[in-house]
C-alpha cells in the first residue's frame, strides 16, 4: 500500500502543484513525544495531523491534505481505537468541548507544550495525560478568546 504522503506528492504533481512541504514539530517528553505536521502547498496549510512519530504526523497531515485536494473522495476512516484509559480521557475532554473552534495548529502545539510542562511529575500515565488535556484545552481556549477567534453563540431550544 502507497503511503498517503507518496500519494500526495504525485497527485500534487498531476495538478500541475508544486511539491507539498512537510514541517513537523516535536513537542514532550523524551519518553512520550507528540510530533505535529502540517502539510502546506504554495505556502498555505493544505492538512494537519498528529502523531507519536513524525511517519504517523506525516500520514495524517497528508490524508486530510489528499481530502482537501479530492473533494470527491471521502476522507479515510479512522480505525476504532480500544476503551483503554487514554480513548476514554480523550471521549472525556470531546464531551466538554464547547466548540466548533477554528484550529490554529502552532497555538495547539504551543498550548500542549506549555500544559505538558506545567503538569506535575508526579502524574503518571492516564493521570498525566488528563491533565494535560484538561490544561491545554483551557489555554487554547483561553489564547482564541485573547485573539478574538472565539464567539460565545446562545442556543435557544
Amino acid at each position: 500500500m502507497t503511503h498517503p504522503k507518496n500519494t500526495l506528492i504525485d497527485l500534487c504533481k498531476s495538478l500541475g502543484l508544486p511539491k507539498p512541504k512537510f514541517q513537523t514539530k516535536r513537542s514532550g517528553p523524551e519518553h512520550d513525544p507528540t510530533f505535529v505536521c502540517d502539510v502546506l502547498i504554495k505556502a498555505e496549510v493544505y492538512g494537519t495531523g498528529q502523531g507519536s512519530n513524525k511517519r504517523e504526523a506525516e500520514r495524517r497531515a497528508s490524508e486530510e491534505a489528499l481530502a482537501r485536494l479530492e473533494p470527491n473522495k471521502p476522507a479515510p476512516k479512522k480505525p476504532k481505537k480500544s476503551k483503554d484509559a487514554t480513548s476514554a480521557t480523550a471521549e472525556a475532554v470531546e464531551e466538554n468541548f464547547e466548540g466548533p473552534w477554528p484550529i490554529f495548529a502552532e497555538v495547539l502545539a504551543a498550548s500542549l507544550e506549555v500544559a505538558n510542562s506545567r503538569v506535575s511529575a508526579e502524574l503518571k500515565g492516564s493521570e498525566a495525560v488528563r491533565e494535560v488535556q484538561r490544561l491545554a484545552l483551557e489555554l487554547y481556549k483561553g489564547s482564541l478568546e485573547n485573539l478574538g477567534e472565539i464567539i460565545e453563540v446562545e442556543i435557544k431550544e
